[in-house]
């Protein structure tokens, strides 16, 4: 696989805004850090992920304030500022019309109306795709293996971990498998059957796939190999869960385990983490959902 590396320093730009999302960014201060003129950044940058930089930003800061403000009992204005912007009203207003709902009635159940609105986008996705085989099977495969939950989920404090990363965005379903094994095609022999790991910045309720951004990341301490960058898996407490089959879902934890307690809550400062390692056919893997104490 042929890798861009005027693309890799756009993404190295998406790195450092996940770092530092409440930051007052403008739009030549991220322009600077690309080494690009400010139009050729905005053009550069709508070609790689089918938004402006400003838009960019102005999303994974509401993504980001929606799970904090689903999961957490912070205050909205709090929450506001810690997200990046300026005023009350200004976090209200935006948040409305991404959402459909003020944060308030968000943390509401509000956010179950838009999670009914994502799930009927997803469907319109499978059905408009002419290649997608759909998801019936899969879910079925991995009801059969899914393990009991209350039992099997533990939180344990992981630390931090070297990692190889690579992003795309918009891509899902068997688009997303092509590019992870023309990424995989791309690691040194040495690497041959990695420890992997799909890296998830956002709810996984609140966003279809083809708005996404999609983070791959292989464990490792070594240099990356051209085309992919340098980054970290931040430590701290998961909800963990270990599974052997075809895959397992974030929902069985939520609904199984978070909801059904008042001990932890979701960290939403930290991704969720799906780690796997691939055993013939099958996946022995671990999902990781950030938490801290309620």
């Amino acid at each position: 696989m042929e890798f861009d590396p005027r693309q890799l320093r756009l993404l190295a730009v998406c790195r450092q805004l996940d770092f530092r999302l409440a930051e007052p960014w403008r739009l030549d201060d991220l322009a600077r850090l690309a080494c690009y003129s400010r139009d050729h950044f905005e053009r550069m940058f709508g070609d790689l992920t089918g938004h402006t930089p400003i838009d960019y930003l102005r999303r994974r800061r509401l993504l980001q304030a929606a799970l904090r403000v689903r999961h957490e009992q912070t205050g909205l204005l709090q929450i506001a500022h810690e997200s990046g912007f300026s005023s009350d009203s200004v976090f209200s207003r935006n948040f409305r019309q991404a959402f459909g709902c003020s944060p308030r009635d968000w943390r509401a159940e509000g956010w179950r109306d838009f999670h009914l609105a994502i799930q009927a986008r997803w469907r319109r996705l499978h059905e408009s795709d002419p290649d997608d085989i759909g998801d019936e099977a899969l879910l079925a495969a991995l009801e059969v293996h899914k393990p009991d939950i209350p039992r099997q989920a533990r939180v344990r404090y992981c630390r931090p971990q070297p990692v190889w990363l690579a992003r795309a965005f918009g891509l899902w379903g068997n688009r997303a498998g092509t590019h992870w094994l023309q990424l995989a095609a791309s690691l040194p022999v040495a690497a041959a059957s990695p420890l992997c790991c799909g890296i998830t910045r956002e709810d996984p309720a609140f966003i279809a796939g083809d708005e996404g951004v999609q983070d791959w990341a292989i464990i490792s301490d070594a240099p990356p190999p051209p085309g992919w960058l340098a980054d970290r898996l931040p430590g701290g407490y998961y909800l963990c869960l270990r599974y052997r089959g075809p895959g397992a879902q974030f929902r069985w934890l939520y609904a199984e385990w978070l909801e059904q307690q008042s001990l932890w809550t979701v960290d939403a400062r930290r991704p969720h983490l799906g780690l796997w390692r691939e055993q013939g056919e099958m996946l022995d893997g671990e999902l990781r959902i950030p938490v801290r104490r309620a």
